[in-house]
């Protein structure tokens, strides 16, 4: 019975759908990871369901003068991801927002590829 539990606890933790949201500095695959969360000129959106890469754009939210780091928390909570990654650090108020949202967060991914860190982190 105990051993039954573990399997299916196990075939549900593989099958939990994974969104990943890379801020990143042009749109595609090879694009390189943005270091700055809040100022990137968008976001891709992974979903392992589909395996397609989804482009939103930052363009409004990257030229404000305050609060950018909110925004594109917020952004990210509208997309229900499960993981956010960035090539520096997310700043206070963005890590607040998104740690209420129960996403994960990886900054300082280092200069790599939307393609490098979608491979990276999804296991």
């Amino acid at each position: 019975m105990e051993q039954n539990l573990e399997i299916k606890r196990e075939i549900k933790l593989k099958t939990k759908k994974m969104k990943i949201l890379v801020a990143a500095k042009k749109e595609g695959w090879d694009a390189p990871v943005s270091e700055r969360f809040g100022r990137a000129a968008g976001f891709s959106v992974y979903d392992d369901t589909t395996g397609k890469l989804e482009w939103i754009s930052n363009e409004e939210n990257k030229q404000a003068e305050h609060g950018v780091g909110i925004q594109a928390a917020q952004l990210v909570a509208s997309q229900k991801a499960n993981l956010v990654i960035t090539g520096g650090s997310f700043g206070p108020k963005a890590s607040e927002v998104i740690q209420k949202t129960g996403a994960k967060m990886i900054g300082d991914a280092g200069n790599i590829s939307v393609r490098d860190a979608v491979e990276k982190y999804k296991k």
